[in-house]
C-alpha cells in the first residue's frame, strides 16, 4: 500500500546552478509515487511570454498567458492543480531520476525553479543470523551477520553482563543512498536495511545468545501497578457519587408518590374543639376542601335602604383650669 502521496524524505543538498545561480534541492521519491513541481516565485505573463517545465532541458510542459501545451511524452501522466504553473507528475520510475527545471522566456530566459530528484525503489528485506557463541565464564562472545538482497555485512559482540562491544557493523551498499547496518539497542542487536524512502530490520534478544552474561533487569511492577489502580480507583469515586445521586433523586419521588390529599366532602361537620387538648399532643388534622356552588331557593326579599344622610356627631372638649 502505498503510505505517501509526495515526497517521502526531502534532504537539501544544495548547490549553485551555472548559469543563473539557482539553488537546486535534492527530492527523494519512492518508485510508483507522485512528484509536485511547485514555483514560490509569483510569475505573470504578458503576450508573446510562456513558462516552461523541463526534465534534462526538454520541455514538459508549456504555459502561455491563456493556454498549455503538453510533451507527447507526458500525456496522460500530468496534473495541474489550483496553484498556478504548478504540475505534478505522476507514477515516477527510476528512469525519471534527474534535474527538473521551470524557465520564464520574456526578452530572455530566466530559471525560477529547480529540483534534482532522485527516484528509489524499497529496500529489500533483511535476515540476522546469530554464529560462533563463546560462552565462556568472564564473557560470552558471537557474530552476526547481516544479509540483505544485494549485500550483506558481519559484526562481532562481546557481552558481560549487561555491557555489550561492537566490532565493525556498518557498510554502505552499491546502490547509492542505501545503507545497511547492525548496532546494538535496548538488549537487542538489530540489522537495519534503509534508503531515503523506506527501511526494514531484522533483531535478536541478546539475553537468548547469552543468557548466562546478559540479565535483564526485572521490570519495575510500581508504575504498572499504578497505572492499573489509578482508573479503577477514579471510576469507583464516580459510581459511588452517581449512586448517591440516583438515591437522592429516588427518595425525593417516593415522598412525593405519598402525599394524600382529603377529597372535600360537602356538608361534611367539623369536628368541635375539645378546649381541654394539648396543642402539642393534638392529632394532625386531614385537610377538608369546601365545594363552592351557585345558591339554591327563593330570592332574599327585597330590603328598603335608608338612604338619609348621617348627621356628623363632634364632641367638644374644654379644658379645665385646676383650682386654687
Amino acid at each position: 500500500m502505498k503510505s505517501f502521496v509526495t515526497v517521502l524524505f526531502v534532504v537539501y543538498e544544495l548547490y549553485f546552478c551555472e548559469s543563473q545561480g539557482i539553488r537546486a534541492g535534492t527530492v527523494f521519491v519512492l518508485k510508483g509515487e507522485d512528484l509536485h513541481l511547485n514555483v514560490t516565485k509569483a510569475v505573470v505573463l504578458g503576450e508573446l511570454e510562456y513558462f516552461s517545465w523541463k526534465f534534462k532541458k526538454n520541455n514538459i510542459v508549456r504555459f502561455t498567458s491563456n493556454n498549455k501545451k503538453v510533451s507527447a511524452n507526458y500525456t496522460g501522466r500530468l496534473e495541474f492543480p489550483v496553484k498556478k504553473f504548478s504540475v505534478k507528475l505522476k507514477s515516477l520510475q527510476e528512469a525519471d531520476s534527474g534535474v527538473y527545471s521551470a524557465e520564464v522566456t520574456k526578452d530572455s530566459t530566466e530559471e525560477v525553479a529547480k529540483y534534482n530528484v532522485k527516484v528509489q525503489d524499497r529496500v529489500s528485506p533483511v535476515n540476522l543470523t546469530v554464529s560462533s557463541v563463546s560462552d565462556s565464564s568472564p564473557s560470552c562472545s558471537f557474530s552476526v551477520t547481516c544479509s540483505s538482497q544485494d549485500s550483506h555485512i558481519n559484526s562481532t559482540f562481546t557481552c558481560d553482563n549487561q555491557t555489550c562491544r561492537q566490532e565493525g557493523g556498518e557498510r554502505s551498499e552499491g546502490i547509492p543512498d542505501t545503507f545497511l547496518q547492525v548496532h546494538q539497542s535496548s538488549g537487542s542487536i538489530i540489522c537495519n536495511h534503509s534508503n531515503q524512502v523506506s527501511w526494514t530490520n531484522d533483531t535478536k534478544i541478546i539475553n537468548y545468545v547469552c543468557p548466562k552474561h546478559f540479565v535483564l533487569d526485572p521490570p519495575n511492577l510500581v508504575p504498572i501497578i499504578l497505572g492499573v489502580l489509578f482508573p479503577i480507583f477514579i471510576l469507583a469515586i464516580i459510581g459511588v457519587v452517581l449512586w448517591c445521586l440516583r438515591k437522592k433523586r429516588t427518595s425525593k419521588r417516593v415522598i412525593l408518590e405519598n402525599t394524600v390529599y382529603d377529597t372535600a366532602q360537602p356538608g361534611a361537620p367539623a369536628r368541635p374543639q375539645d378546649p381541654t387538648d394539648d396543642e402539642a399532643s393534638a392529632p394532625y388534622l386531614s385537610s377538608t376542601y369546601a365545594m363552592v356552588g351557585p345558591k339554591t331557593g327563593p330570592p332574599a326579599p327585597t330590603e328598603t335602604r335608608n338612604t338619609a344622610p348621617l348627621e356628623s356627631v363632634y364632641a367638644q372638649v374644654k379644658k379645665t383650669t385646676p383650682g386654687p
